[in-house]
């Protein structure tokens, strides 16, 4: 057995953590990862206080505070202040313990041992137990729940007899004592650690989500720094600080989601300028004048997360591997970028981003050529689009940058032929529940952010033929094959020469358009102290070491 601790990692994860590491600096070289006056800038003399509301902005509803039934930054927003896991991802991306003192693995991967901190308390004032954390995680795997992270834990000893109800707990998980527990795997994993980062992965108390039923994701109790106080729809989250937290109390006394529905950036940073907000995103279309504005504190951050146009590959328009080659090849990219996001998020060459391990340098994606576009749609049997059916271009926000970049993508499909209908859903529950994945001949909108550092979140959870995030309803049995492999595979250097294959594959069969590699740029007012901005994105910000220096 390998014990893992604070100061503790195992093999694989150091060379992970230094590959992550190198990569960062190499950012850092190129220049796409600059800072001026961070929000984490030295403190004051009088050092941190307690004291004072944080006013966060959130840019859709989430559609549940459940992390059973969660899938949205939205909802990790808030859920990561809520709840804790057994284990927590710090600004250098490695694994740290959370609601685990630490852990231990077998060396073959497959058992896993957690011993929890003893004295953590649930909002609602009861110890948490090991049977808490056995009763997360089977809730996850009850079919009756139907949560969309049921496959976190498929790989977990008896998931599919208790799946199938011919057994009425999963084996593989074991309560060995009030503090401690064992999680046994039915084939090495690679990746089961990180899975325990995840949204779906938080901690829940037994007692309070059978007594609340369907309700718990109104009125969500977890173990974290945060404890829900209101939720008003399309207005406010309320959070106050928990003081019995196993870290501390945290420094602020309330922590306010403000909802700004469907990305309306600049009515959030119209709040922001009035001083509603303590922060706020950086809208393209007045970056200049802020960046050149000394009062605000800015960041900017690289992070693990690809904007794609995502295409509808079931039987209609988009079916054709080679229609779907002619829309690439038709998007002017790179001039897109540089126009109306002014340059400062990198454009996408392949489906992982910058700074993923793994991450295929020598792929340069889909250049602009939409002569070739054209010859590819007359070989597809669709020459100057005749026979094409329309396409709908879809999102489901509102901000003037997705707007614009819709009407660029529309004029240049249109140059080839074809007929692009824009679209808009009224909210991201419709979205979500209604339209993307289900339209043949849809485009959709929509970003992907790193869940944890490693090339599987990306390309099993978008990609894979039995993923329920694959909403291009993409199937290459191949493709499944190498990310089947690697998911079992132990030596990391062969795991992600694995994924390479399959990227390469994926791009060749273009499901996607991918247009940028998102890079964070935020607001802060001058007096915010503490904020600790990961390349995961802001969902995963820590909040409890933040405080205000009025």
């Amino acid at each position: 057995m390998r014990l893992i601790t604070e100061g503790w990692r195992c093999r694989e994860q150091r060379r992970r953590g230094l590959t992550i590491l190198g990569v960062i600096a190499l950012l850092l070289a190129l220049g796409f990862a600059t800072e001026r006056h961070t929000a984490s800038a030295a403190l004051a003399e009088t050092g941190p206080r307690h004291g004072g509301i944080y006013r966060h902005p959130l840019f859709n509803n989430p559609e549940s505070l459940d992390p059973a039934q969660a899938t949205s930054i939205y909802a990790g927003s808030v859920i990561h202040q809520v709840f804790d896991g057994l284990v927590q991802v710090d600004g250098k991306l490695g694994l740290r313990p959370a609601l685990a003192r630490f852990w231990q693995a077998s060396q073959d991967g497959r058992v896993w041992t957690f011993q929890l901190r003893p004295g953590v308390r649930f909002h609602h004032g009861r110890e948490l137990t090991a049977d808490d954390v056995v009763y997360s995680f089977t809730r996850l795997l009850e079919p009756r729940n139907r949560s969309p992270s049921f496959r976190l834990f498929m790989r977990v000893q008896g998931a599919d007899a208790f799946r199938a109800g011919t057994a009425d707990h999963v084996a593989g998980f074991e309560v060995l004592d009030p503090y401690t527990l064992r999680i046994t795997l039915s084939e090495p994993y690679a990746l089961f650690i990180h899975h325990l980062v995840m949204t779906a992965a938080k901690i829940v108390p037994r007692d309070e989500v059978e007594r609340l039923g369907e309700v718990f994701g109104q009125h969500p109790v977890g173990t974290g720094p945060f404890r829900l106080v209101r939720w008003e729809p399309d207005a406010t989250i309320v959070l106050e600080a928990y003081p019995d937290h196993f870290r501390r109390r945290p420094y602020l006394d309330q922590l306010h989601f403000r909802i700004f529905p469907r990305s309306k950036l600049k009515a959030a940073l119209a709040a922001f300028e009035q001083g509603e907000l303590e922060e706020t995103q950086l809208p393209v279309q007045v970056r200049q004048r802020l960046l050149n504005e000394p009062h605000y504190r800015v960041v900017r951050q690289p992070l693990l997360a690809t904007l794609f146009l995502l295409l509808d590959t079931q039987p209609g328009p988009l079916h054709h591997p080679q229609v779907r080659q002619a829309i690439n090849y038709a998007i002017n990219r790179e001039a897109i970028n540089g126009t109306l996001r002014q340059g400062y998020s990198r454009t996408a060459s392949g489906i992982l981003p910058f700074g993923m391990p793994g991450y295929n340098f020598d792929l340069h994606g889909y250049p602009y050529d939409p002569e070739h576009a054209r010859r590819l749609l007359a070989e597809a049997g669709y020459p100057n689009g005749q026979g094409l059916g329309p396409l709908e271009l879809w999102t489901s926000v509102e901000s003037d940058i997705a707007k614009a970049e819709h009407t660029a993508v529309k004029r240049a499909l249109e140059q080839l032929g074809l007929t692009v209908q824009l679209r808009t859903a009224s909210s991201w529950t419709q979205y979500k529940r209604e339209i993307i994945g289900k339209r043949p001949g849809g485009i959709y909108r929509y970003a992907w952010y790193a869940d944890f550092a490693d090339p599987y979140n990306f390309l099993y959870t978008l990609f894979h033929s039995t993923s329920p995030g694959n909403y291009t309803n993409y199937a290459n049995p191949q493709v499944d094959r190498l990310l089947d492999q690697a998911q079992r595979e132990l030596d990391q250097r062969k795991r992600l020469a694995l994924y390479r294959q399959a990227e390469s594959l994926i791009m060749e069969d273009a499901p996607t358009v991918n247009l940028v590699y998102y890079a964070m740029e935020r607001l802060f007012q001058p007096y915010v102290r503490g904020i600790e901005v990961q390349a995961l994105g802001e969902h995963f910000t820590p909040m409890h070491p933040v405080w205000l220096d009025r």
